[in-house]
């Protein structure tokens, strides 16, 4: 029973063969510095602030949609483009491997985790620096008659969950610096290894802004089910426990209550089996004095991390016999600050 809840003549012959053939291959060469300089071309990045709006402890995922302009003339055929983006440190650093932001209305200051990604799985974190290993590129082209194109690059953000900080609005100090590293290719799409190559003249950047308003709210974390196990005789009361856990901000007051359950019959809460009922009641505290009703509620002061409320249960004793069974009720828990 419970209460629910990834030769010289010959000579001669091979001089004039390899005068001719020298002749021969110059344009080979030629082209191939001429394909080089068409494959040249420059891009640039533009785009928002990574706002997350209101979070709390439960965190929160959005993004910025950021724009990277590109230019290409000359090209005689399709021109391929790799396009590798990171974003450096702010001057917050990392705590714990994560990116901060910080609030300054309280001392000491508040300081909120999260990261970047590139995707909105959130399974690729976007690096603090160019490398090999983390970087990740899209790949564009321009057929001949494109000169210049625009394309989308998504920045996704990911405020961790399970913090407990002091309410009020966050930010990055200092923004974060977006470097696009890139690079153009007529017979190729480039690797992470050439653009990681060029790097030197083919790059660009700006600045990101990341803000947030860390709610003063609470949140409901879980309330397990309480399980009364197999009774067998009803003229025997028996007893369990469960837990209400929540969150809530530093000096936030919150207050918890129960309702009667779905069976109750003005009196008594009941878990029900078809048309049969057993009672039971709930209780603050271990010595079931203290009943859950519509005056009995447990409340407190939040303080930025994780708070348990009991919850202890009573069936029986009864002298009314019913059938065996599975009896059930459902109890709503509602967290008021």
């Amino acid at each position: 029973m419970q209460i629910m809840m990834n030769v010289h003549h010959v000579r001669r012959s091979w001089l004039l063969m390899a005068y001719w053939i020298f002749v021969l291959m110059l344009p080979f060469v030629l082209m191939g510095a001429s394909s080089s300089v068409q494959a040249s071309g420059s891009c640039w990045l533009s785009g928002p602030a990574l706002n997350f709006g209101s979070v709390s402890s439960k965190g929160k995922t959005n993004y910025t949609n950021w724009q990277v302009t590109c230019n290409q003339y000359g090209h005689t055929k399709t021109v391929n483009v790799s396009l590798c983006p990171y974003a450096t440190l702010d001057g917050l650093g990392l705590s714990s491997n994560r990116r901060q932001m910080v609030s300054y209305s309280s001392w000491p200051h508040s300081y909120l985790t999260y990261d970047l990604y590139y995707d909105p799985a959130l399974t690729q974190r976007i690096d603090t620096q160019a490398n090999l290993s983390t970087l990740k590129c899209i790949y564009k082209t321009f057929t001949v008659n494109e000169n210049q194109k625009v394309f989308d690059l998504p920045i996704y953000g990911h405020v961790y969950a399970g913090q407990n900080v002091t309410a009020g609005s966050y930010h990055n100090n200092n923004d974060i610096q977006v470097n696009l590293l890139y690079a153009f290719s007529q017979d190729k799409q480039p690797s992470t290894e050439d653009v990681l190559a060029s790097q030197s003249s083919n790059q660009s950047g700006n600045s990101l802004s990341v803000t947030t308003n860390y709610e003063n709210s609470c949140n409901l974390i879980s309330a397990s089910d309480l399980n009364f196990g197999q009774m067998n005789d009803l003229s025997q009361a028996v007893t369990s426990s469960t837990a209400v856990v929540l969150s809530c901000p530093l000096n936030t007051s919150w207050k918890v209550n129960l309702d009667q359950g779905m069976n109750y019959d003005g009196t008594t809460r009941r878990m029900r089996k078809g048309a049969d009922y057993i009672a039971y009641e709930l209780y603050r505290d271990a010595q079931y004095s203290q009943p859950w009703n519509n005056s009995g509620t447990s409340q407190g002061m939040g303080n930025n991390g994780t708070q348990t409320i009991p919850i202890y249960g009573k069936a029986g004793p009864s002298s009314t016999a019913v059938p065996a069974g599975e009896y059930q009720d459902t109890i709503t828990v509602t967290l008021t600050y």
